[in-house]
């Protein structure tokens, strides 16, 4: 081999060398390149979760306000229904009972009521029973008769310019008021039970059961 094949030879062996430690620099450049890509690709879609994931977040806040905004709104709605109600329906109410003790059918089972509460709640002797005035002289015999009847004592009766309607019964400390007035004390409760009767549809529920204080 003369020195010009030597020479082409070694020129040949420095730019196969110098070919081989290109690519594997190029091959290192891609592969450093990749590594970058997939760093910054998974970087982004964390970002980019984060983001989606606050939004959802955000959403779900303005969802939960928007939705306790309403009923908020719905239950001052009704709130407002009720107190409009319960404004129309009080003076009625009032009307109604008045009705009931000025007929004398409703009158005598009022009377009758009240005293079979009374039988129950209260001691069999020492009796007062205080009445709206205008309570029919026969009516009052017939009731002080049923008493009788049940071995009650005659009690005291006195009419009593304060009740509207109704009777009021004492004895042995307790009281039993079956007043017009009494009925409707606990305005709170009656005012409850009138909501629940509307909400329900119910027809008249009858005269308010009966509230029982301390003489």
């Amino acid at each position: 081999m003369n020195t010009e094949q030597r020479e082409r030879a070694l020129l040949k062996l420095v730019q196969d060398e110098r070919d081989k430690a290109c690519r594997r620099l190029l091959a290192e450049a891609a592969e450093r390149a990749a590594a970058i890509k997939r760093d910054a690709y998974r970087r982004e879609r964390g970002l980019l979760h984060q983001r989606i994931e606050a939004e959802r977040s955000r959403a779900q806040g303005l969802l939960r306000k928007a939705g306790a905004e309403r009923a908020t709104a719905e239950r001052r709605r009704g709130e407002l229904a009720d107190a409009r109600l319960l404004a129309a329906v009080w003076p009625r109410l009032r009307a109604q009972l008045a009705e009931r003790w000025a007929s004398a059918d409703s009158r005598v089972q009022w009377v009758s009521t009240a005293l079979a509460q009374a039988r129950k709640r209260l001691p069999q002797m020492g009796w007062t029973i205080r009445h709206a005035p205008g309570w029919p002289e026969a009516e009052r015999a017939t009731a002080l008769a049923e008493l009788a009847q049940h071995g009650i004592p005659t009690p005291s009766l006195r009419a009593d310019g304060e009740l509207s309607a109704g009777l009021l019964i004492a004895a042995g400390g307790g009281v039993l008021d079956m007043s017009l007035e009494g009925l409707l004390q606990d305005r709170e409760q009656v005012e409850a039970r009138l909501l629940a009767l509307a909400r329900r549809g119910a027809p008249d529920a009858g005269p308010i059961g009966a509230a029982e204080v301390p003489a």
